[in-house]
């Protein structure tokens, strides 16, 4: 396609030349024939050999070497430009694979799609228009809301990690709650959500959970949440609309992550965030704090050897 006919097809403003697109592809790797984007500045400043970007109308003027279309969204719009040049994303056509295996008194609404060697467990209930992909499982009594993708592998329903130490021994305490995820949910390969071990643990609508990570028993997790991979949230948190945990993040048991917060990578919570607020560090606070004390941290062999060497004057006058 010519750059000004996906322009007019995405309503987006056209800068420069107009110029053949023949697909899409990173900064990095784009040829004379594709179309990249650019959120950054900085990503400007590598070799870049794509016929034209998408930017943001910040960068319009730093990327004059490339006809652009200008966008808020520039990686949405990129996306949008791949389907109408006739690229494909991972798909599950809606239906069920013969080697799946769904329990008789599942509920399955219209549309859905379930890939190969997945299982439906009985009493599970799934909305319109859900994919869930090759070797999912999904146990009994789960919910699972409409337009939510559940990726390969993901188990949804397992019991959680619950024991009482008793003459000895770990005792296992009977899990006899559900998972129920609303509309609009990802869930990442790999990635466990386990049932309450009364009640239900939920994830709210539009949440985004990446691969691998861990949703312990009775974890309430609200709308528009991000979850990062190998995440790990012990049983009963509560994390809260809008809040990101990026990767690696870990969630002590019964805390509370704030409306809006943000959990840096592999920081570990042992309080409660307050919402809004950027959590980072080991054990996890405040991040401007946090990084008060790094800096501090990285000072301390000079400071010591500064220290050292005023008290050897006192050993040996």
């Amino acid at each position: 396609m010519k750059l000004t006919e996906l322009a007019q097809q995405l309503d987006l403003p056209h800068r420069g030349a107009d110029v053949d697109i023949h697909g899409i592809a990173p900064l990095e790797n784009a040829s004379a024939t594709d179309l990249s984007f650019a959120e950054d500045r900085r990503w400007l400043k590598q070799p870049c050999h794509a016929a034209a970007l998408i930017v943001p109308q910040s960068l319009v003027e730093h990327a004059v070497h490339w006809p652009c279309l200008v966008s808020d969204q520039p990686a949405l719009d990129v996306g949008r430009a791949g389907l109408l040049l006739g690229l494909r994303p991972m798909q599950v056509a809606a239906g069920v694979h013969p080697t799946a295996v769904i329990d008789e008194t599942a509920q399955i609404g219209d549309g859905v799609a379930i890939g190969p060697r997945v299982v439906i467990g009985s009493q599970v209930v799934i909305g319109a228009d859900t994919i869930i992909h090759a070797g999912a499982i999904v146990h009994e009594r789960c919910e699972i809301g409409s337009r939510c993708i559940i990726h390969s592998n993901a188990v949804i329903g397992a019991d959680g990690y619950g024991f009482q130490f008793v003459a000895g021994q770990h005792q296992r305490i009977p899990h006899f709650g559900t998972v129920v995820i609303g509309d609009d949910v990802e869930v990442g390969a790999g990635t466990t959500i386990d049932r309450g071990r009364f009640g239900a643990t939920r994830i709210g609508t539009g949440s985004k959970v990446d691969n691998l990570v861990q949703i312990g028993h009775n974890v309430q997790i609200g709308r528009h949440v991000l979850i990062v991979a190998q995440v790990g949230i012990a049983g009963s948190c509560r994390i809260e609309d809008g809040a990101i945990l990026a990767g690696q993040a870990g969630i002590a048991p019964h805390m509370t992550v704030g409306k809006g917060s943000r959990v840096a990578a592999s920081t570990g919570v042992a309080t409660e965030v307050p919402a809004g607020k950027t959590w980072s560090g080991w054990w996890g606070q405040e991040h401007r704090r946090n990084l008060i004390e790094m800096s501090a941290l990285r000072k301390l062999p000079e400071f010591m050897k500064r220290v050292e060497a005023f008290l050897s004057r006192w050993d040996h006058p």
